[in-house]
């Protein structure tokens, strides 16, 4: 395993600045930073201006703790299978997003993420496995807060995708594709439980040849709600 962390002050453009490259199996890392307008980004960032992290190997464990408003997490990393991720955000107005598997050129199997955010007009971004399949993946989110944006994009086989919503005026948009398998086994799951006024949910799945299945609770009013599904795996949105 071979880790390094470059830890920066900046009085102007940010109160903390945390730089990661990590490669090499089983590696353990765990980031906290506490306060507002602090970045958690890649090594070839600048003051104020990020890039993303660059997390590589098998049987990794992260743990992102950012407590306070306006932070940064981004991460291109996660170019590996086994991936465990814990993240808890905490505040207003911060920025997530995540980048797996990007291009294709590495596995991304067996993924747990646990995603969990309290605060208001929060923007995340999740894209898993862009190019081919994240089988196994366990996504979970449970969120509390209002007028945030959620957007997550997974090229799956085998998912599962919990999120719990508490909150008004959030926006959610999940778009699932890839070859999903013919079998009840095979195919992927999206569960939402949403309580909340004002709330716009987009659902697309169209993973070819898929027998996708998603399950929605909702003690909400005045929300909108799209649902496409597909099995042709062709382009298709709300």
């Amino acid at each position: 395993m071979r880790l390094l962390l470059l830890f920066l002050s900046s009085f102007l453009l940010a109160d903390n600045e945390i730089y990661v490259i990590q490669n090499g199996a089983n590696a353990t890392i765990k980031l906290e930073q506490l306060g507002s307008t602090n970045l958690i980004g890649g090594t070839s960032a600048v003051s104020g201006s990020m890039t993303a992290i660059d997390l590589l190997g098998t049987d990794m464990t992260l743990t992102i703790n950012q407590i306070g408003s306006s932070n940064i997490f981004r991460s291109d990393g996660f170019k590996s299978d086994y991936v465990e991720g814990f993240f808890n955000f905490e505040g207003d107005s911060n920025q997530m997003d995540i980048l797996m598997n990007s291009g294709g050129a590495y596995s991304a199997d067996y993924a747990d993420y646990n995603i969990q955010v309290t605060g208001g007009s929060n923007t995340f971004d999740v894209e898993v496995a862009e190019n081919s399949n994240a089988d196994y993946l366990d996504l979970d989110w449970i969120i509390d807060g209002d007028s945030n944006q959620f957007e997550f994009d997974i090229d799956y086989e085998n998912a599962t995708n919990y999120i719990d919503l508490f909150g008004d005026s959030n926006t959610i948009t999940f778009a699932g594709s890839g070859y999903s398998g013919t079998t009840a086994s095979d195919s992927g799951y999206f569960y939402l439980d949403l309580t909340g006024s004002s709330n716009t949910v987009d659902i697309t799945q169209a993973s070819t040849l898929a027998r996708d299945w998603i399950t929605i609770i909702g003690d909400t009013s005045n929300s909108t709600l799209c649902i496409v599904q597909d099995d042709s795996g062709l382009a298709t949105s709300c």
